[in-house]
């Protein structure tokens, strides 16, 4: 009876938010650009984009810390813009594009560290999520019995039952959530600065000045939406509103939360922002809006997650998916993910860029933008070498970061191009690129 009325609950979930998980989305189902770029620009403005600043603050200081926001981010919209015009043009999600590139079978691969990856920053930010509710509940309750877990596990329920619903509700939750975040975190910033001196904040150094590090980081920390770029685009209606979407969203918006994290970071030399926001006295309107922009965001990831798995595994419902990655992410964040924070996002910069540089080479470069059901056999024979470019690139990237020896001091730069360069090399040495554009 219970397996029956969940099916049922399927069932309807499709029938009410049908995600496109294998097919184009209809131009008739487009949306304006700035409603995309407001679900963008809610990823960014949320409660990870404000750890995330503070603990690049902490370890770079105010100078490089601000660097390593502007560098970071102007790469991230640099690899934005392409990525999303597969997405418009393809009018695909990321997975059905990465199977054409990669094949049948390599797709699963690249699908699979897509999944971990996804899976992972879901529990980060479920994790924080609890976190920030378990704080604020202790602020006026110290002596509630209730454990952070608790907390966690039911954030992240709250999030599930969001997700089934698709892109659609994700942006009319963004719409609501993000301009509130912005104001939060522009308003915060402001209190700090006029909380201490002025040359407290710009004079600090940081305890691990490592601007490689911290530029690495910042792609990490919005590495996967670019690289997801497809997944939001294909709602979009042209090519100038991919460039919209990536300059305001991955560029501008992240940037601007970077360095607004950093002052009240730096000015209380704290980490948490429920602490500092305690300390202004901001603890409920901080706590409303963070839990509204967390929600959304953690929403965002966990639709992702749905697409990935579903595309992966055909036999089951987008929202069967969706509440089972759930699950696993829950479990994940009960483990405590987010102590290496950073770390995770300094491996996800490495790693994750070479998808991203091997499709984008394959529509642009070698013009393979045949997207219909008659390209099979190309995914087929593709998916070989597109594997070794993503595997020589996070290779590359990962050695260059542990061996210190970055041409460019930014890894994340040499694995995307290393990927990039390999995956052309390869194809125009087999003459796949010369038949692919004949045909």
């Amino acid at each position: 009876m219970i397996v029956a009325a969940l099916s049922r609950l399927f069932r309807h979930i499709e029938n009410v938010a049908p995600s496109h998980t294998t097919r184009p989305v209809p131009m008739e189902e487009s949306v304006a650009a700035h409603r995309v770029a407001i679900v963008c620009i809610g990823i960014a403005f949320t409660l990870t984009g404000l750890y995330m600043g503070s603990e690049i603050a902490l370890e770079l200081g105010w100078r490089k810390g601000v660097v390593a926001a502007v560098v970071g981010s102007v790469i991230l919209a640099v690899m934005s813009i392409p990525a999303a015009i597969v997405g418009a043009r393809t009018r695909l999600s990321t997975y059905m594009v990465v199977r054409h590139v990669f094949g049948t079978g390599g797709s699963r691969v690249v699908n699979a560290v897509l999944a971990l990856v996804l899976i992972g920053w879901y529990a980060v930010t479920a994790e924080l999520f609890g976190r920030t509710c378990y704080l604020t509940v202790h602020q006026y309750f110290p002596h509630s019995p209730v454990p952070m877990g608790a907390f966690t596990v039911a954030c992240s329920l709250l999030v599930m039952a969001t997700t089934v619903f698709g892109f659609r509700s994700l942006d009319r939750l963004s719409l609501l959530v993000a301009p509130l975040l912005v104001a939060l975190t522009a308003y915060v910033a402001m209190r700090a600065v006029a909380h201490v001196p002025w040359r407290q904040i710009s004079g600090s150094t940081g305890s691990l000045p490592d601007l490689g590090r911290g530029i690495s980081a910042v792609v990490g920390g919005m590495i996967v939406n670019v690289v997801l770029m497809p997944d939001l685009t294909r709602y979009s209606r042209s090519v100038l509103d991919c460039a919209v979407i990536s300059v305001t969203g991955n560029g501008i918006a992240n940037g601007a939360m970077l360095v607004l994290a950093m002052l009240p970071a730096l000015a209380f030399g704290e980490i948490d922002p429920m602490k500092y926001m305690a300390l202004l006295d901001l603890v409920l309107a901080g706590f409303a809006i963070l839990v509204l922009s967390t929600w959304s965001v953690n929403a965002v990831n966990l639709y992702s997650t749905g697409l990935v798995t579903a595309t992966a595994l055909p036999g089951y419902s987008y929202g069967a998916v969706v509440i089972g990655s759930g699950l696993v992410g829950t479990g994940v964040a009960l483990l405590g993910l987010s102590d290496r924070f950073l770390d995770f996002l300094v491996v996800l910069g490495l790693v994750v860029p070479p998808i991203a540089a091997v499709y984008q080479v394959d529509f642009f470069v070698l013009r393979r933008t045949d997207y219909g059901e008659t390209a099979p056999e190309r995914a087929r024979r593709s998916h070989g070498h597109a594997l070794v470019s993503f595997g020589v690139g996070a290779a590359l990237g990962c050695g260059l970061y542990a061996a210190k020896a970055s041409l460019t001091g930014v890894p994340t730069i040499e694995s995307f191009v290393a990927a990039g360069l390999c995956y052309w090399a390869l194809e125009r040495w087999r003459g796949a690129g010369r038949s692919a554009t004949a045909a």
